[in-house]
């Protein structure tokens, strides 16, 4: 009787990092990198890897982008915010007149009896 194998199935054949090049910077050279990596949320190395092989990295957004969009956002929350409290006095108001009305056709209802 042939027994089942359980676990994990086997990982798809991926091409893993496994080769190497050795690059000497300078402090200076490692800091510009560092800070152009962490521009793009990468690590020095991730960064350096792209640049070599494409030549140049695609930001989704820049920073000053983002933080547009965060001002953007903020702003429309806060009109959201107002819209949400004039329609609630708006309501308010409704049944207000609402009331009014009803009695107002009372009053004319019971006028028109007498």
């Amino acid at each position: 009787m042939a027994r089942k194998k359980g676990g994990r199935p086997p990982k798809e054949e991926v091409d893993k990092l496994n080769r190497s090049i050795n690059l000497k910077l300078t402090k200076d050279d490692y800091t510009t990198i560092q800070k152009r990596a962490e521009k793009f949320s990468l690590s020095p190395t991730q960064y350096a890897r792209i640049m070599t092989l494409k030549g140049v990295i695609k930001s989704r957004f820049t920073v000053e982008e983002l933080d547009l969009m965060r001002k953007i956002a903020g702003v429309s929350n806060n009109v959201n915010q107002i819209a949400r409290g004039l329609n609630s006095d708006l309501r308010h108001y409704q049944m207000d007149a609402l009331k009014i009305i009803i009695c107002i056709k009372k009053m004319m209802y019971d006028s028109k009896e007498h």
